[in-house]
């Protein structure tokens, strides 16, 4: 997991744009459009310079920052970043969520119930960028399920899917969900682009679906 802060856009280099960014990067208009896409791109640039080998990548910005999931060819992976905002939790999860994630977010007090939608929307995020799936037709169909025990299963599309959630303590959430060719150990670490820090993360959950 790499992550860049907004000083990142400093070292934005236009001409290291691959041809599909370079084609896409005069649409931009708007300067926060413009900042996130520096930071994004110069977080790429990092990464890709870290590991000539091919390799998966799966990249996300908010709010001036940027977050890229890197693993194995082969391997399918996604990831997402959000600042966490006050948003309308409850209309937003009645169009994304499933019935037994509306009824695990209305449970709790204002303060968890924001955290756990968070969790929600970037494990769902990144399912679907791993997957190839459709946003947002297909954010209610994965996500967790919530037993009654109180522990969370995670919910993905078929096959062998893992999933790990986190939040820092200045207020971002993010996600990542892969899966492998095969079943291996997996060591998440985190790195961050050149001039920036990896923030504090509290692991919010990490979760495995084995094949069969």
């Amino acid at each position: 997991m790499w992550w860049a802060c907004q000083s990142a856009a400093d070292r934005y280099q236009p001409q290291a744009l691959s041809p599909e960014d370079a084609r896409r990067a005069p649409a931009l208009r708007s300067a926060k459009a413009q900042r996130d896409w520096r930071v994004s791109r110069a977080l790429l640039q990092d990464v890709r310079a870290a590991r000539a080998d091919p390799h998966a990548l799966s990249l996300s910005h908010s709010g001036g920052h940027a977050l890229c999931a890197q693993a194995s060819a082969g391997w399918a992976v996604g990831a997402d970043l959000e600042r966490m905002r006050p948003r309308d939790t409850q209309a937003l999860a009645a169009w994304v969520c499933s019935e037994a994630e509306q009824a695990w977010l209305s449970q709790a007090d204002a303060s968890l119930r924001h955290t756990r939608f968070y969790l929600l929307w970037t494990l769902k995020e990144a399912f679907i960028k791993a997957a190839g799936l459709d946003f947002p037709a297909d954010m209610a169909s994965v996500g967790l399920a919530p037993q009654s025990a109180g522990t969370l299963e995670l919910r993905p599309p078929p096959g062998p899917w893992q999933a790990a959630c986190w939040q820092s303590v200045d207020g971002w959430a993010a996600a990542a969900a892969w899966r492998a060719p095969a079943e291996v150990p997996v060591r998440i670490r985190w790195r961050a682009a050149a001039g920036c820090e990896v923030p504090a993360w509290r692991m919010l959950g990490q979760w495995q679906v084995s094949a069969g």
